[in-house]
């Protein structure tokens, strides 16, 4: 099992970034791996949401989101190819000045065969790439 933190300070209120957060039809746009997201269920507080990557192959997968609005994103696997595992959450802050602190946990287990000081490197130099994508976005809109 790998498990990872990054943490930021967005220059906008948690509100402006839950949304673009927890608006997972506009991923491909952020994170140019991302090829295509489908909403497969949906319910006041929770999705099941399916992801297409483009990381050497296409790999697909579904995570459980459980939203608690403008505060946290949690989410589990349901099912995949790339994972045996996968689970985090993402914990959103305000701040004065109209900012938010901004962290992002994720735990995972890959089905591939890959050395976990590798599986490990994979995420961590991940993480910094796509925290500042989503940041871009946020403070481009907010």
């Amino acid at each position: 099992m790998t498990s990872a933190t990054i943490s930021d300070v967005f220059n906008a209120p948690a509100k402006a970034v839950f949304k673009v957060v927890s608006d997972y039809s506009r991923y491909p746009e952020i994170l140019p791996e991302v090829k295509r997201i489908s909403i497969i269920d949906s319910g006041p507080d929770k999705k099941l949401v399916e992801y297409e990557l483009q990381v050497i192959k296409t790999f697909r997968y579904q995570l459980m989101t459980y939203e608690k609005p403008y505060s946290e994103i949690s989410w589990k696997l349901h099912s995949g190819d790339l994972f045996k595992e996968n689970w985090g959450k993402w914990t959103f802050r305000d701040l004065p000045d109209g900012k938010c602190q901004v962290d992002y946990n994720i735990n995972i287990k890959l089905t591939l065969f890959v050395p976990g000081m590798i599986e490990k490197k994979l995420v961590e130099v991940n993480l910094p790439t796509m925290m500042r994508a989503f940041k871009e976005q946020v403070e481009g809109i907010a």
